[in-house]
């Protein structure tokens, strides 16, 4: 994998800014799906996942804790990564460092996208930050031993092809998409688990951020805003002996009238903490 590549100026400067202590993150949950509607085991409804999350510090000066670990699910959702065309998560498809070449051999596995905004900065001054809005891309993997990078098994998973190139945006807006402090251009894998979320059987995505992208050149990546879409896909698969539409992910079912959107977030410091949002089901 690639790694962030901070200019040494930069983090020698940070570096000797004087310290202030975190306090602790404080974040957000977000989402929908689209359509509406229970779904069922024997009769799945395709539809399209939209996840939103933020992750904020206690005392709004500082920059935050940086997030290691994520598990994404939502009530009711299965997933049906076999049913739908996959790329390779090495260097000759979703991790190969020029993007459009990444874009080329991934396009077909392409499930969706979004923005990804962050600060990139030193431990010791959390209130002192660069800026860095990424391009998001989710791209449906192969199963697979990808070295390093990780092993996506049976149930399949996603890359988070992540893109940006300098110069450092001055602000977080969404029209600095794709603009970054250093070049960025790689993929994070995640795979899919099957779970409970509300006493519903669920998918849940899982991944954790490698070292090299969580501290490029010693300093601390602390995302801040998270904006992604999985899109509606249908494919014809057997169900109990049945051909029947599936989406990428379907709803098969969900407690009353609303659906849980959950986000566990595990930081450095090994606290865990899952947020829930609920959401018309």
């Amino acid at each position: 994998m690639r790694k962030f590549l901070i200019p040494a100026a930069v983090a020698v400067v940070a570096l000797v800014v004087a310290g202030i202590a975190f306090a602790a993150n404080v974040y957000t949950v977000d989402g929908n799906t689209k359509p509406h509607g229970k779904g069922s085991a024997a009769k799945p409804l395709p539809v399209s996942l939209e996840f939103d999350y933020t992750v904020a510090d206690s005392n709004s000066a500082n920059r935050g804790i940086p997030v290691n670990k994520y598990f994404i699910g939502a009530e009711g959702l299965i997933t049906t990564p076999k049913a739908f065309p996959t790329c390779s998560g090495g260097e000759s498809g979703a991790n190969n460092p020029d993007p459009a070449a990444a874009a080329k051999a991934c396009k077909k596995a392409r499930v969706g996208g979004g923005i990804i905004k962050a600060l990139i900065g030193a431990r010791a001054a959390p209130t002192v930050s660069n800026n860095c809005v990424l391009n998001l891309n989710l791209y449906n993997l192969k199963p697979g031993n990808y070295g390093e990078a990780g092993k996506v098994g049976k149930a399949g998973g996603l890359a988070i092809r992540i893109d940006a190139d300098p110069p450092a945006p001055p602000n977080l807006d969404d029209s600095n998409k794709g603009q970054c402090l250093a070049p960025q251009h790689a993929s994070i894998l995640a795979t899919y688990h099957r779970v409970k979320i509300k006493g519903v059987t669920s998918d849940e995505l899982r991944f954790t951020v490698p070292p090299e992208l969580l501290h490029p050149g010693g300093l601390d990546v602390t995302v801040r805003d998270v904006k992604s879409q999985i899109l509606r896909k249908v494919a014809k698969v057997k169900v109990h002996g049945k051909k029947t539409k599936v989406g990428f992910y379907s709803a098969v079912g969900c407690k009353g009238g609303k659906r849980s959107i959950q986000v566990t977030f595990v930081a450095e410091s090994g606290q865990k903490t899952p947020i829930t949002k609920d959401k018309k089901c």
